[in-house]
């Protein structure tokens, strides 16, 4: 299908036969993904007889011909090395050369989730960009599929198309064209299953899309300003469509760290005791209607170490 495996996740999980295109080590001119370091990843095209530079060091582009997906290469120093990984359309969009400002895998996932694109689909996309979400829906439609990318930028479609030809994507069709003017220039009979919008003024397209768009189809607008959002809602309701959301995607990551906690001293806490606040003194609760007794004696406060309890939240 392509000289490039950036669409095909290589062998079976079942160690059965290899998907089509799939290999298990890049051919000349293949992309391949370096890591370089931690979060640090770094796209080239391998050429028989280069080399890549990079503070590593100097790798050798014949030692990673003659390696499989998931190597580590040293330089030719022997002093530092980098791993080789096939391309996806995940570790595309971490290391691709920028052009605009892209659309990253967390958003890329929801979009492509709510589109419901699945193998077979036609999706439509504008603007196309630096690529990073056409790759992603090349991915979810396949081969049987159709992705239609419009930008009106004509040297960013150029350097588009030249892109996606060397990925092997022959089922993505990217076109110059100002979509709020002119709408979408699909062939006639098409219909759409998904449309994503990452426009400065999408509300303008709303209209072209809804003419290519099929019944029950979906439509995405990806936005970062909230003014953005309400024009481009009050376009949808206007031009009939109806389930209209707006969602943020947000991610939280979470530090683990392992703390020492107090056993609690449960036998402390009895309803005939009560616990002063900001203190750790115990004091006896009279009971209406009780004297104390002359005898008794004195209530003993426990040690405050004993009494201390740690909560984290």
């Amino acid at each position: 299908l392509s000289t490039c495996p950036m669409l095909h996740a290589g062998k079976l999980p079942n160690g059965g036969e290899k998907e089509m295109g799939a290999r298990d080590r890049p051919e000349d001119g293949d992309l391949v993904i370096l890591v370089t370091g931690h979060s640090n990843l770094q796209c080239t095209y391998l050429e028989a007889g280069k080399t890549t530079q990079n503070k590593h060091g100097s790798f050798s582009h014949d030692e990673m011909l003659a390696a499989p997906y998931g190597t580590k290469i040293w330089g030719r120093d022997r002093k530092g090395f980098i791993m080789m990984l096939r391309p996806t359309p995940e570790l595309w969009t971490d290391s691709l050369p920028h052009r605009t400002q892209i659309i990253y895998n967390t958003d890329i996932s929801n979009i492509i989730f709510r589109l419901e694109l699945i193998p077979g689909c036609i999706a439509i996309e504008s603007g196309t960009g630096s690529g990073s979400l056409t790759h992603s829906m090349a991915r979810a439609v396949g081969p049987k599929g159709h992705v239609y990318s419009f930008d009106y930028h004509e040297l960013r479609v150029e350097q588009a198309a030249v892109e996606f030809k060397k990925h092997g994507m022959a089922h993505v069709t990217v076109a110059h064209a100002d979509v709020c003017e002119k709408g979408f220039s699909i062939p006639e009979g098409v219909f759409a299953d998904g449309i994503l919008l990452d426009l400065p003024n999408p509300w303008l397209a709303v209209s072209h899309a809804k003419n290519v768009l099929r019944d029950m189809g979906r439509l995405a607008s990806y936005s970062p300003c909230i003014e953005q959002v309400q024009k481009t809602c009050e376009a949808l309701r206007k031009e009939g469509f109806t389930d209209v959301t707006t969602i943020e995607v947000l991610v939280r990551h979470w530090d683990m760290h392992k703390l020492q906690l107090d056993v609690p001293r449960f036998d402390l806490y009895d309803p005939g005791v009560s616990r002063s606040v900001g203190s750790h003194a115990l004091t006896k609760k009279r009971r209406r209607g009780e004297e104390e007794s002359a005898t008794a004696e004195p209530f003993e406060e426990e040690p405050d170490t004993a009494s201390r309890m740690s909560c984290v939240c």
